[in-house]
């Protein structure tokens, strides 16, 4: 699980963007990190959790099977993310 330590800043990453709450935030540190992240890289799928999440762009909602956890329900949007101090922004790609 990444804690929201992957590096994400400048421009970020663009692309398709999901997004849900994180059932386990109790077990992070100190219970802060609320929102899961998925973001498609030329690794595959990864995900990062961050404090809070801001989205400025138009979101959709979307049902996706996830490897080893399943099927998973998600917002999800297209945009750049990038993180700042633990939250998480998505903005336009243009």
């Amino acid at each position: 699980m990444n804690l929201g330590l992957m590096k994400v800043g400048g421009d970020g990453l663009a692309g398709l963007i999901r997004y849900r709450y994180n059932t386990k935030a109790d077990q992070t540190p100190n219970g802060e990190w609320k929102w899961r992240v998925v973001l498609e890289t030329d690794n595959g799928l990864e995900e990062v959790l961050v404090k809070s999440l801001v989205v400025n762009v138009a979101s959709f909602s979307r049902e996706d099977d996830m490897p080893v956890v399943g099927r998973k329900y998600h917002m999800a949007c297209h945009g750049r993310f990038r993180i700042e101090d633990g939250v998480g922004v998505i903005d336009p790609a243009n």
